[in-house]
């Protein structure tokens, strides 16, 4: 598959120093982009939580909530106080560590260049971003991918100390990030319908049974609560178009970068030197999660995102780097992928992400502020706490109010707000924000 001539792409010193680096890169990364919606979320209920159960009792309030996240992000905030830098910190940690398990990956593959796949996994969009976010699929991520490493090696030597492994990796993943089940759905279904191993497949059957089993009083007490939180706010429905987001967003490189991904996957799965069951266990390894996230979210209602497939990653990038050799021709189709990557990173990091902090800071120059909707008043609150919020006696005796508008409304929740503002006697004087979110200056 490839050449000779590439030991630095075997060697573990390379390795090693490639993690150093990209380990300081992502540091050096963390205070370029502000917090953004979600991570907000997530964290008004870590910071200001008492303790342990404080954290377990907001956690199902964010539909699909599950604890182990926001327990990081609670534990790192109590050893470090609160910072950008102390919650994201995890994220980056894990995202090494991940690449370490793709390197592994790799090896148990037997890639002639294992540090390719961990490269193109380090590099690609949408794992930068989650690698430089206070959110929980970089963790998730890291515990799938070592589940996969103990799986493989479970197959090649069942035995129940790798069976207790698998059972807490898989368990550990239900628990940070739910939809990482459908890697262990993978692993069963090829080392029952494909490898045939009885042993193995036992093993690993009751592994995931065991581990799902130890969710289950979670997913009970928490199915509820996640119902209403959907049922309270808006209920997706995956439409056709919005499976495009798929092929657009996984790799980060739009339509032309997944088109270049999907020939790669084909040249490795047609004339790598794998054996058939190993080509039949990375297509499926990364197929299951593509099909059965849609799935899964159009059952539930909940928001189709690229995020929620960032375990298939893992085999996509292992199935590129297996290709790379295979023809003359097809390192073109990494060196491209990589190539559009780099750009993609480079380009997301120059731009300026959300400004709900800056926007939270304008708005203490108003005597009260008017918010749409008026939920995200907490976006603003958890940078600025002291700010005053305006109610029916404030629009009688304010002097000055502030109007934030939040990104993502109607035109006609923006309108409404305006004239209720109007009909109070106030008149807009500045612009006081352009950018979203924006912040509109009243006075009578």
């Amino acid at each position: 598959m490839l050449s000779k001539g590439t030991p630095l792409l075997r060697s573990r010193h390379v390795l090693y120093i490639f993690l150093g680096l990209y380990a300081a890169t992502l540091i050096l990364l963390i205070p370029v982009k502000p917090l953004w919606m979600d991570e907000i979320i997530d964290l008004n209920g870590v910071r200001g939580a008492s303790d342990v159960h404080g954290v377990l009792a907001f956690v199902p309030r964010n539909a699909g909530g599950v604890p182990l996240g926001y327990l990081v992000d609670f534990w790192m905030i109590r050893l470090f106080g609160y910072s950008v830098f102390a919650v994201r910190l995890p994220s980056v940690v894990f995202t090494v560590l991940t690449c370490v398990a793709v390197y592994i990956l790799a090896w148990q593959a037997n890639l002639r260049a294992p540090l390719l796949a961990a490269v193109l996994y380090a590099i690609s969009p949408l794992t930068m971003r989650y690698a430089l976010e206070a959110r929980p699929y970089a963790q998730a991520a890291c515990w799938s991918a070592f589940s996969t490493v103990v799986f493989l090696s479970l197959v090649r030597k069942p035995i129940l100390g790798k069976a207790a492994r698998y059972t807490a990796l898989v368990a550990l993943g239900l628990f940070t990030q739910p939809y990482s089940i459908f890697v262990s759905v993978a692993h069963l279904l090829w080392v029952v319908l494909v490898k045939r191993n009885v042993r193995a497949s036992w093993l690993a059957g009751t592994a995931v049974a065991v581990a799902s089993l130890a969710f289950l009083p979670w997913y009970l007490n928490a199915h509820a609560i996640w119902q209403g939180a959907v049922s309270s706010g808006v209920r997706f429905f995956v439409s056709g178009k919005d499976l495009l987001v798929i092929p657009h967003e996984l790799m980060g490189t739009g339509y032309v970068g997944a088109a270049l991904t999907a020939i790669a996957i084909v040249v490795a799965l047609a004339w790598s030197s794998w054996y058939r069951k190993e080509k039949i266990f990375w297509a499926l390894y990364a197929l299951i999660p593509l099909l059965l996230v849609p799935a899964a979210d159009a059952y539930f209602g909940y928001f189709l995102a690229a995020r929620q497939m960032i375990f298939a990653l893992v085999p996509i990038s292992i199935s590129i780097a297996a290709s790379a050799y295979v023809r003359r021709w097809s390192i073109v189709l990494s060196v491209a992928l990589l190539a559009a990557m780099v750009y993609e990173d480079v380009h997301w990091t120059q731009q300026p992400g959300e400004g709900w902090q800056d926007a939270a800071s304008q708005l203490k120059t108003a005597g009260c502020s008017v918010f749409v909707p008026t939920g995200a008043r907490t976006m603003y609150l958890f940078f600025e706490p002291q700010l005053h919020v305006c109610d029916e006696n404030s629009l009688t005796i304010a002097g000055t109010i502030a109007l934030a508008l939040s990104p993502d409304q109607y035109e006609t929740a923006y309108a409404e707000a305006r004239q209720k503002l109007a009909q109070a006697g106030f008149r807009k004087v500045e612009d006081v924000r352009a950018a979203n979110p924006r912040i509109e200056l009243y006075r009578r």
